[in-house]
């Protein structure tokens, strides 16, 4: 008795007994294709999102976000550089690395790796650190040639902690009366880390006065300052420092931007592809909404003899259409949301096994929800089912008494 007279009559519609079943069966099929399209965009964009954070942890996390060298790959003086260098509050860190290719043999094989050379005190990959499984990163002093690798790399050198390894440098190169002499030296395994992507199989961290040594520069260079941000995407909004001559910055998007360009592509993709299914949901609700004004037009008349206006008419249409789009994304949100959350569980109770590690076993599927996200796929739903009313509704404000009960 509270309510607005549209809002009561829309709402005594979207309850009562219509003479044509066909009407409502199509009305509760397109709420039940509301409902399937919001949880099944939510779930998907939600792995979507965890596979995304996945990739941007494994490989961001391991690598420098930003790099600043020259073109002669020798920085002098690094720590006045960076006192140069003006503080940003997107960068976590700025930390002086000297960075050579290499070769890396052991007893039983060698392979091409990539050395960085580093000072423990300012490294700044988290991420190598917290997936360090033997040793630490302390174990890197200088003059004690040491140092960590992954253990895939470990693997196939097939060596153990405290193994001596050689390594040899393309950088530094000595000339002798035989001819071209490379850099080299042993060095010992003091500890492995296991990132989970494809830096365990070729990076090695060394101290940087001991990859100095290595490849013949003075103890106080380095090869390049890298940055580290909270956030890797943030170095689209960053401002660079001014450089001197022959400086560039190079930062993650020219090595690994393809690959989350792509990722970024297919989740585009799969929101558009799903989106349909709530486009189609929503047709459906037009559908319905035709059939019910066609079905209650005598009613409608009866209203209209009452004194009822065409606006209210047209209210009551969309609130009686709308219903159905708004109950449907709300409980597709919150299956959504439930699935999503447990839906680890869910497999393993249906006996799928999406992801598999190199062991054979199984690997839970990363999960991330982003409120702004799954309250957009929401009030989209909603939107498009309020959008779909309007026709029907303007229909219903049309009807004309006396031809809708000429024949009552």
């Amino acid at each position: 008795m509270f309510y607005p007279l549209s809002v009561f009559i829309g709402l005594r519609y979207t309850k009562s007994k219509r003479n044509n079943q066909f009407v409502s069966f199509v009305s509760l099929f397109s709420t039940g294709g509301i409902i399937l399209g919001v949880l099944a965009l939510i779930t998907v964009l939600s792995v979507m999102n965890g596979f995304e954070g996945e990739l941007k942890q494994r490989i961001l996390g391991a690598i420098p976000h930003a790099k600043l060298t020259n073109q002669s790959q020798t920085i002098d003086n690094w720590q006045q550089r960076i006192d140069l260098i003006p503080s940003e509050s997107s960068v976590v860190s700025i930390e002086p690395m000297i960075n050579a290719e290499a070769i890396l043999q052991s007893k039983t094989g060698l392979q091409g790796v990539k050395i960085e050379g580093i000072y423990p005190e300012k490294y700044g990959s988290k991420t190598v650190q917290d997936n360090i499984i033997i040793g630490s990163i302390d174990d890197l002093k200088a003059s004690e040639y040491n140092i960590i690798i992954g253990d895939q790399l470990a693997n196939k050198l097939g060596v153990r902690l405290g193994d001596k390894v050689r390594v040899t440098s393309t950088r530094g190169v000595r000339y002798t009366p035989l001819g071209q002499v490379p850099s080299q030296r042993n060095f010992t395994i003091a500890g492995f880390f296991n990132v989970g992507s494809d830096v365990d199989q070729y990076l090695v961290l060394m101290h940087a006065e001991d990859a100095a040594r290595l490849i013949r520069i003075n103890t106080n260079q380095v090869t390049d300052l890298r940055f580290y941000f909270n956030d890797p995407f943030a170095v689209e909004s960053w401002q660079p420092p001014a450089l001197n001559d022959n400086e560039m910055i190079i930062d993650w998007r020219s090595t690994h931007g393809e690959l989350f360009a792509a990722v970024k592509m297919e989740k585009n993709m799969i929101w558009l592809l799903l989106c349909l299914i709530i486009a189609v949901a929503a047709f459906n609700i037009l559908s319905s909404s035709v059939m019910v004004v066609t079905d209650k037009s005598a009613e409608v008349a009866i209203l209209k003899t009452l004194g009822i206006q065409a606006s209210t008419i047209n209210f009551i249409f969309i609130i009686q259409g709308a219903f159905s789009g708004i109950i449907g994304a709300l409980i597709g949100t919150g299956l959504g949301l439930l699935l999503s959350t447990y839906i680890n569980e869910v497999m393993t109770f249906l006996g799928l096994h999406l992801l598999a590690n190199a062991s054979g076993g199984a690997r839970i599927l990363p999960v991330v929800h982003e409120p702004i996200q799954i309250v957009s796929i929401m009030f989209g739903a909603m939107f498009l089912s309020l959008l779909a009313t309007l026709y029907p509704a303007y229909r219903a404000g049309k009807v004309s008494p006396v031809e809708a009960l000429r024949y009552e």
